[in-house]
């Protein structure tokens, strides 16, 4: 399936039903606050955005969830907003553990999902679809999903070009930040038919300097900076540099596909 199929089906998910609920029907009053930018996009690719009551002030898609009340960030909570929205379940991420300890204390559900590998991205479409009883949608999306990425996935035959991916930086490139094997850029790579130019790192971002950057010698450098201002990919020169400002290249979710094309595009055009 095209990448403009997939949109189209995600789009179709928004304005179809939700089927039967295992918690309630949003008709009954379903509630629920999406903590993260992820976990909302997912909510509305599964058509629950009448049950979406609240969002963090990250999230930026669909257009229409940003208009949704703030609960403030990812990390620093409105626990005034949260309570006065009177939420059924508040669906998160598994690394938010303080969050899901303070709901706890106040009695609110909490549910949390991975988001740092391709798999567990996939994982917390049927995850989030089985908690709020739309898991047929759930499974539609996963599937359409999985087969535009697989179909989009370049032959791993041949030669193959070492790829950096950035992350980070200041505007005089003096200080970076670069994705380490075992991230989720390092995934998008090899499935765009690269080798990550970073290799084994002790952390998954690890910074570098000019001189670590002519010691990793890419071939092509992925420029993942979404707010760009005045920042030119010319400043990457000798090394071929393609800056990617769209966002969700920040935020691993299911619109992973769009990237996935992105790097391929980057890397092979």
């Amino acid at each position: 399936m095209s990448l403009k199929s997939t949109v189209l089906l995600a789009a179709a998910l928004l304005l179809a039903g939700c089927g039967e609920r295992r918690v309630q029907s949003p008709h009954q009053g379903l509630r629920i606050i999406a903590i993260a930018p992820n976990t909302a996009e997912i909510l509305y690719a599964l058509g629950l955005s009448n049950s979406v009551v609240g969002v963090s002030r990250y999230t930026v898609y669909p257009p229409e969830a940003a208009q949704k009340p703030s609960v403030g960030g990812v990390y620093d909570p409105n626990w005034e907003m949260i309570v006065a929205l009177q939420p059924d379940l508040v669906i998160g991420l598994e690394t938010q553990k303080d969050i899901q300890a303070q709901l706890k204390a106040l009695g609110i559900p909490f549910l949390g999902v991975a988001h740092e590998h391709i798999s567990e991205i996939m994982q917390s479409i049927l995850t989030i679809g089985k908690a709020c009883g739309a898991e047929v949608e759930a499974q539609a999306l996963f599937q359409s999903l999985k087969k535009t990425a697989d179909s989009d996935s370049a032959s791993s035959k041949g030669w193959k070009p070492r790829v950096l991916v950035c992350v980070g930086h200041d505007e005089s490139l003096s200080r970076m930040y670069v994705a380490a094997n075992g991230t989720f850029y390092d995934e998008l790579i090899d499935r765009a038919g690269g080798i990550n130019a970073c290799g084994e790192s002790v952390a998954k971002y690890p910074e570098i300097s000019p001189e670590g950057l002519a010691t990793l010698r890419p071939d092509v450098v992925i420029d993942i900076f979404p707010n760009p201002g005045h920042f030119s990919s010319n400043a990457w020169k000798p090394y071929r540099a393609v800056v990617i400002t769209n966002d969700y290249a920040s935020i691993p979710g299911p619109r992973f596909v769009l990237l996935l094309q992105d790097f391929i595009n980057a890397i092979h055009e």
